[in-house]
């Protein structure tokens, strides 16, 4: 049993790091550098997002034009079924896209609190 934790010794913390706090200061700040994003990930993550709701919209939009052509053949209300029906997969399409924004305007003002909240902690 012994043997097992001189083997991972490695991962355990040394306590002469806690002794200090402005090693503690320096390692967490080299931690963050580590995870923080390049600028360049974060503009291709924003295009895919952008494309994917671009692409979202049209597909709705198409999706309820079909709709309402099918409709509109079926129950001989040309164009009036295509009209509504384009309307709402615009509406849709317009719909998810409202969510998508408001969902990461959400993740943002979350990342900004606990970000504040980190800054206070660490002045006190």
């Amino acid at each position: 049993m012994a043997d097992l934790f001189q083997r991972r010794a490695w991962l355990l913390p040394d306590p002469a790091d806690k002794s200090d706090p402005d090693t503690f200061g320096a390692r967490l700040e080299a931690a963050k550098a580590r995870h923080a994003p390049e600028p360049r990930e974060v503009a291709i993550s924003a295009l895919a997002k952008g494309t994917r709701h671009a692409f979202e919209i049209a597909a709705t939009t198409i999706v309820g034009a079909g709709i309402g052509w099918m409709l509109d053949r079926w129950l001989q209300t040309r164009p009036w079924m295509f009209l509504l029906f384009l309307m709402f997969g615009i509406a849709a399409g317009f719909w998810n896209l409202i969510k998508a924004v408001n969902a990461e305007a959400a993740a943002t003002r979350s990342r900004a609190a606990e970000r504040d909240a980190l800054e206070i902690e660490g002045r006190k």
